[in-house]
């Protein structure tokens, strides 16, 4: 182990999130999809209202609200740390 718990976004090729050496899974094209956004954005604050727009392009899902909350409380999970996503 290298010491180093930053998480780092691989965009190119295959979307991957590691700390240190170890991968994290990001499962799911919602899910890896948020990941993107927020990993584009970084660390600045990105609006609920993009968020949905770049994760459901087809069109918001019924409480866009509550779906955006569940779909980032699962990729805090999938990160392995509560303030890996924060809110502002």
């Amino acid at each position: 182990m290298d010491g180093d718990t930053r998480l780092r976004v691989t965009l190119l090729g295959a979307c991957q999130a590691s700390r240190g050496a170890a991968a994290l899974p990001v499962r799911g094209a919602r899910l890896r999809g948020l990941l993107v956004r927020l990993a584009l954005a970084g660390g600045r604050t990105v609006e609920p209202g993009v968020l949905v727009d770049a994760i459901w392009p087809e069109g918001p899902p019924a409480g866009p609200a509550h779906a955006l909350q569940a779909l980032v409380s699962r990729l805090r999970r999938a990160l392995g740390a509560a303030d890996a996503v924060t809110r502002a």
